[in-house]
């Protein structure tokens, strides 16, 4: 007899302010679903997080992987204990990897929308626009945070009172 495999969760993680708020969402969503929360961090060759030895994949990804801890910290305080998280590190473009990876129609794949994608919503140029057009499987896109959204306002601000000869704007 076959045993139900258990549904899945799929979030990147790229520790921005914006997927600190898609992490918290993915453990929420994998409690609601009792399901296996993936966190997936995908890194371009040239984008290192700090220059790992040269040495196996395991012990080359180690960096990569307290990157996952660090904004799992920040998102959660840690990894949740009542939710089986499973941590992958992969190579290559986050959007095409994280899109490949949600290919069960039972999984549901949670990203973060750029504070730029969630004030203009043009999907066309983000990780959140390509992974809903070729994920097979759902995709949750998290808006930003009310933090990372008044940030850019206040940046926005900032540019628009420089630009007008008004002085800077806090």
């Amino acid at each position: 007899m076959l045993t139900p495999t258990r549904r899945r969760v799929l979030v990147g993680v790229t520790g921005s302010l914006t997927n600190l708020q898609a992490i918290r969402t993915a453990v929420d969503v994998a409690r609601e679903r009792d399901a296996v929360l993936y966190a997936v961090h995908v890194w371009e060759p040239g984008r290192r997080l700090e220059r790992p030895p040269a040495a196996a994949p395991a012990s080359g990804n180690f960096p990569r992987v307290l990157h996952v801890h660090k904004a799992f910290s920040e998102a959660l305080g840690g990894l949740p204990r009542d939710v089986d998280v499973r941590l992958v590190v992969v190579e290559g473009q986050p959007e095409a990897r994280l899109a490949r990876l949600g290919d069960k129609d039972t999984d549901l794949l949670v990203v973060g929308a750029t504070t730029r994608t969630w004030r203009r919503p043009r999907l066309g140029d983000s990780v959140a626009g390509y992974c809903t057009r070729h994920a097979r499987c759902p995709v949750l896109i998290v808006p930003p945070h009310e933090m990372a959204r008044a940030a850019l306002a206040r940046r926005d601000r900032g540019l628009v009172a420089v630009l007008t000869g008004r002085g800077s704007v806090t």
